[in-house]
């Protein structure tokens, strides 16, 4: 018996994500396929697997990444699942290689990982920001027409929608700087 669950997770709730998903494994529903807020179920003995989420580095395609995976299924333990750069790990729970106790290095690495990608992001709006702001001056010399002025309005559009993004997403980048700097002293006082 199967069953899906539609869910949404943000990527810096993976440790909810991964806490939910073993939730569900306790429960006796393992975790057999993963898909854009799409978990697939089936039904087993409570506590067969624990999961594990990984952030990998590049696209799972690559030859780096392929290579990591090979060598976690050399080691028993399975892909379940990817949705673009997160693989979805599991292990039986008698002999599972993964760590149970603190992470703080895993932590601090999938953070950072984290981090790396909302740090694209800002990048890109300023980018934008700026590209826009030079094309609304560049506009200003020619003689104005309709189609001038629709550039015109187009980039100071797109650029008080970026700058909108920039601000709405100001609070998640604080708060993963400050888990970022919470893993870190975390994993100094753990040494």
């Amino acid at each position: 018996m199967t069953k899906t669950v539609r869910k949404i997770f943000f990527l810096w709730e993976y440790e909810k994500e991964e806490a939910w998903i073993n939730g569900m494994a306790k429960e006796g529903w393992m975790l057999i396929h993963t898909g854009f807020r799409k978990y697939v179920f089936e039904k087993g003995t409570p506590g067969t697997y624990t999961y594990r989420l990984e952030l990998l580095e590049k696209d799972t395609h690559s030859p780096e990444s392929k290579s990591y995976l090979d060598f976690l299924k050399e080691t028993g333990i399975e892909v379940v699942g990817e949705c673009v750069n997160w693989v979805y790990l599991r292990c039986k729970t008698a002999d599972c290689k993964f760590d149970p106790g603190s992470r703080p290095l895993y932590k601090l690495t999938h953070l950072l990982k984290i981090q790396d990608f909302f740090n694209t992001i800002r990048l890109i709006f300023m980018i934008v920001i700026a590209l826009c702001i030079v094309g609304i001056f560049i506009l200003e010399h020619p003689q104005p027409t309709p189609v001038i002025d629709f550039f015109k309005g187009f980039c100071v559009g797109i650029s008080l929608a970026s700058s909108v993004m920039m601000l709405l997403f100001a609070p998640y980048f604080n708060s993963i700087n400050r888990k970022v700097k919470a893993a870190i002293k975390d994993l100094y006082t753990c040494s």
